[in-house]
């Protein structure tokens, strides 16, 4: 009888563990799979930003305007976007995106038939090295991963059932709870730091900010090398070749642009023969296909420390910067330096 008690307690207690799993994750929804949002939580806490925008853009009406890139352009006002272009606009950037992340968004909204009128793309120099691994988290997404490569087979249920999501549940529940809240990383506008309330293009005069340290200009270009940029990736380029022919194909105005890096940094990768190399050789490549913006170069904006978070980070008042270049804002004449427009080869 012993036995038996223990083998029903063997399969009964891990099913109800995992329906409990199941049932914090689905109420709580820190991902927003869902449209119900039963306990009506305003701020949510996601670990997986992949998951919360793609979820985003699944329940979301069709933007008309949607920006792609990584942590360098997730901390921009989507709503200067907007300013300058009109529509609806959604910052899809997404942690250590690579160029197949790009991708991913462009089929995945593609199948959702949300295709926008407008994309603007910032691409990452780092992000094209043939060194450096697809994202763990691109590979688990089962919506943005059109690759034959998988980590795991994630679904819509394995998302409910997933450790990520219950810390996710916890620490949103958590902060539901509290009477002081604290806020999510992304707004409902998909940008991070508060970006989507921030529509200056100079700091306050009285700001100033020391130069990087030594320090970490070589941290960042360890990680830009990563082990070693040995060669731009023949795979991405041939991503950013897909993602130019389906706009072409849907009548998608594109604005791809070279996200900023910060003086010092430029300065250091000229430095280094072999690297700087692998930065022509990449703009070359991006102007034998499409006309772009670069910025990364010498300008000062891109040599002052005020508009950097760090040396491959703009904050949000830089990001304000990288719009008014592309869109041509002829009213700010102070940063006319700040990113050159690319024209592509014949």
């Amino acid at each position: 009888m012993k036995n038996k008690r223990w083998i029903k307690l063997y399969f009964i207690v891990p099913a109800i563990i995992i329906s409990m799993i199941f049932i914090i994750n689905f109420v709580v929804d820190p991902y927003s799979m869902t449209v119900y949002n039963i306990l009506k939580i305003p701020n949510k806490f996601a670990r997986d930003d992949r998951v919360e925008k793609v979820s985003k853009l699944k329940t979301s009406p069709k933007y008309d305007n949607i920006i792609l890139g990584s942590s360098r352009v997730y901390s921009s006002n989507p709503l200067m976007v907007t300013k300058y272009l009109g529509g609806t606009t959604y910052n899809a950037g997404v942690g250590t995106a690579r160029v197949e992340d790009h991708l991913g968004f462009i089929l995945l909204l593609a199948k959702l038939d949300k295709l926008p009128k407008n994309l603007i793309i910032g691409l990452d120099f780092y992000s094209f090295n043939s060194e450096l691994e697809t994202n763990k988290y691109f590979l688990k997404n089962k919506d943005l991963n059109f690759l034959n490569k998988r980590l795991s087979n994630e679904s819509y249920i394995s998302n409910f059932l997933s450790i990520d999501a219950l810390r996710a549940s916890y620490k949103t529940l958590k902060n539901f709870l509290k009477s002081k809240k604290s806020k999510p990383r992304f707004d409902e506008n998909g940008a991070s730091q508060n970006a989507s309330k921030i529509f200056a293009y100079q700091p306050d005069e009285a700001f100033s900010k020391a130069p990087f340290s030594e320090a970490q200009i070589d941290e960042e270009m360890k990680f830009i090398k990563t082990i070693s940029y040995s060669s731009i990736s023949k795979k991405r380029v041939s991503y950013l070749k897909q993602i130019i022919k389906i706009c072409a194909k849907h009548d998608i105005n594109l604005y791809l642009f070279l996200t900023p890096l910060h003086g010092q940094l430029i300065s250091k990768i000229e430095n280094d023969k072999e690297l700087y190399k692998k930065l022509r050789s990449l703009k070359n490549i991006i102007k034998s296909q499409t006309p772009y913006y670069d910025f990364i170069q010498h300008s000062q904006i891109n040599d002052n420390p005020i508009y950097f978070n760090n040396l491959t980070h703009t904050t949000p008042i830089g990001g304000n910067l990288i719009y008014a270049k592309i869109f041509n804002d002829k009213n700010i004449s102070f940063a006319k330096d700040f990113g050159i427009f690319v024209e592509q080869d014949n």
